[in-house]
Formats: C-alpha cells, sequence, structure tokens
C-alpha cells in the first residue's frame, strides 16, 4: 500500500515554491505544442457552483465516448449519474456530495468526446473539485479512481462541523482589491479564491462572514454554499482526505497539470499529489493560472470542458485574455475541432 506523508495541518496558505529552476514547474515557462498532429489546446475545467440541470446530456447523445462515462460514473458510485445530472432538482444536484462527482462526470464526458476528435491536451487544469477532472485529462489518474476521490471529497466537505459560509467580492482595482483583503484579515476569514484581478473569494465562520458582507455592502455577495471551502474549516475532514489521497494511482506524466493551491504548472507527480491534499484548505490561485497561460507567446486555444461560464467570466478579468471556448455541446465540440484545427 502507498503511504505518503503530508502535513495534517492542511495549510490554509502557502506560498508558491520557487522551483524556477526545475524545468517540471513552469510559472511562466513555455509549454510544449510540438510532436503531435492532434489539435493541441490547454484544456480547462469548471468548478462547484459550475452545475447545471440537463448537463452533458446532448454530448452523451452525440458522443459514444461521453456516454461510456455515464455508464462507468454509474457503476463505480452505485448512483445513476444520468438521473442525477439530468432531471435532478437543482438543490439534489446542488448539494455539494451530489455536485462533485456529477461535474467530474460531465467535464470527463466532454473531454473524451473531445478527444475522440483528436483532441489533445498541452496543459490540464481545473478549478477547485475540477482539479481532478485535469488528472483525468492528463492521463495521471484514471476515471474510476478520480470518481471516487471526487465523491468522498464532496461527502467530507458536506459533513466538516460548524456554521461556516463564504462569499465573493467584486474588487474594480488594485485599491479596492487590497482594501478587500485587509478587511478580511480584520474579520478573521480565510481567502478561498482568487479568481482573477477582480473576484476574490472568502471563507470563515457564518457570522463573521454576515459582518464582513455588512462592512464592504454590495460589492460583497455571499455564495449558496452549505460550508466554508478552501479554508481553515475543513481541518477537521483534512485527515481523511489526506489518507485517501496517499493512496491514490496518481502515475508519472508529461503534461502540464496546474496546481491549484500555488498557482503554477508541474509536471512532478509528488508535487501534484501534495496540491490535491493542500487544496482542500488552501485558497484556489485561478489568476497565477490563468496569468502562467497567457505569459507564453499565445498559440493554443483556452478550452473549457463542461460547464464553462465561469470560467470565461474569471478569464474576462485579465487584460488581452482570449475567451475560453466551451466544449460542452456537440456544436462546441464540433466548432472547437474545426476553428482551432484550421488556425493550427
Amino acid at each position: 500500500m502507498l503511504l505518503i506523508s503530508f502535513s495534517r495541518k492542511c495549510r490554509v496558505s502557502r506560498k508558491a515554491t520557487s522551483g524556477a529552476d526545475d524545468p517540471r514547474t513552469r510559472p511562466h515557462g513555455k509549454f510544449d505544442v510540438k510532436g503531435s498532429s492532434g489539435v493541441k489546446i490547454h484544456a480547462l475545467f469548471p468548478g462547484q457552483g459550475s452545475q447545471v440541470p440537463g448537463m452533458g446530456r446532448s454530448l452523451a447523445r452525440a458522443y459514444p465516448e461521453a456516454d461510456a462515462c455515464f455508464d462507468e460514473a454509474s457503476r463505480v458510485l452505485g448512483t445513476d449519474m444520468r438521473t442525477l445530472c439530468w432531471s435532478a432538482a437543482p438543490q439534489v444536484l446542488a448539494a455539494t456530495e451530489n455536485t462533485q462527482p456529477a461535474l467530474l462526470t460531465v467535464a470527463v464526458a466532454a473531454w473524451r468526446a473531445a478527444r475522440s476528435q483528436g483532441v489533445e491536451p498541452t496543459s490540464a487544469a481545473g478549478h477547485s473539485v475540477g482539479a481532478l477532472a485535469a488528472l483525468v485529462a492528463a492521463e495521471r489518474l484514471d476515471f474510476a479512481a478520480a470518481l471516487r476521490l471526487a465523491a468522498l471529497r464532496g461527502r467530507l466537505m458536506a459533513s466538516a462541523p460548524g456554521q461556516g459560509a463564504m462569499v465573493a467580492v467584486m474588487a474594480h482595482s488594485e485599491r479596492k482589491r487590497i482594501d478587500a483583503l485587509m478587511t478580511a484579515g480584520r474579520h478573521d476569514l480565510d481567502l478561498a479564491g482568487d479568481n482573477s484581478p477582480r473576484q476574490l473569494v472568502f471563507s470563515g465562520e457564518a457570522p463573521k462572514v454576515d459582518r464582513f458582507v455588512s462592512e464592504l455592502g454590495a460589492s460583497a455577495q455571499k455564495l449558496r454554499v452549505s460550508h466554508a471551502f478552501h479554508s481553515r474549516l475543513m481541518r477537521p475532514v483534512a485527515e481523511r482526505w489526506e489518507e485517501a489521497v496517499a493512496q491514490a494511482p496518481l502515475v508519472d506524466g508529461t503534461v502540464p497539470v496546474g496546481l491549484i493551491s500555488t498557482g503554477r504548472y508541474n509536471t512532478d507527480t509528488g508535487q501534484i499529489r501534495s496540491d490535491l491534499y493542500e487544496a482542500l484548505c488552501a485558497p484556489v490561485r485561478w489568476r497565477e493560472l490563468m496569468q502562467a497561460l497567457l505569459a507564453e507567446d499565445f498559440g493554443p486555444a483556452l478550452v473549457g470542458f463542461g460547464p464553462a461560464k465561469a470560467l470565461n467570466g474569471m478569464l474576462r478579468h485579465l487584460p488581452d485574455a482570449p475567451k475560453v471556448i466551451a466544449a460542452d455541446t456537440q456544436v462546441g465540440i464540433e466548432s472547437l475541432t474545426s476553428s482551432v484545427g484550421a488556425a493550427a
């Protein structure tokens, strides 16, 4: 049995390791786009909050590869994933223990549909639980193992004790961004997500979040979630998650994977495993991951697999950022392969 030891503190925040001389780490490095005749793209996968009833249905009807994902997910988890994703009540789908495996299923279904049309990843990154889909796309983790991890992660996060809450803040200037960070600190909140230059997310005890929202006013919006995700309030369930991550059958590979707790791309399996654990309590550093992609002389398109609306919303706040191509329907995948393939 594979046993790997992590810090049991499940750190709330951590600085990016330097890694500047390590070729496996790409803070703002080049990504390999050569050596293949396939359509090369940067694969992006959404996180919780992106789910919509009916997601993945058109893909499953159009692509056998996508349909097979729903079969496999239903078999592995003992749940009818078609019913959950396509016809369950919105509040049922939105429950954390349901949302996480459902989003993973749809994201991988979209990815496999696109892959069947010749699409290949130059890099892969996922927001929060989307990190598991990124590992599947990068061929670092098999789909069945990712499903089990997503289901466990959802159950653990939903079962965390305490009354937690989350709030998103729109900061329309650097000054307002700094003010939001300082105000959150005064209210004893944790940074849960650095999504873009204009959007920050904070987590903490519900009364503290309420006072923070009252102080900031219209720029702060409470999120409809049951707990304070990506914060110290996840520590009570961190040990069980650590055990699962330590035993996850990750394999070596060459496709850079976005590490959401550091905001860096890496191919090192040990670093990827550590990030998978740390991200339970650490903030999602999505802004830094997207800046790493945009820092190169832009080549491969950014493509969102699964419901991609939120991914586009976060990216548009970065200067000169291209739009994320949504590959969540047959039309979207056909458009992707025709437009990107023609430009390659």
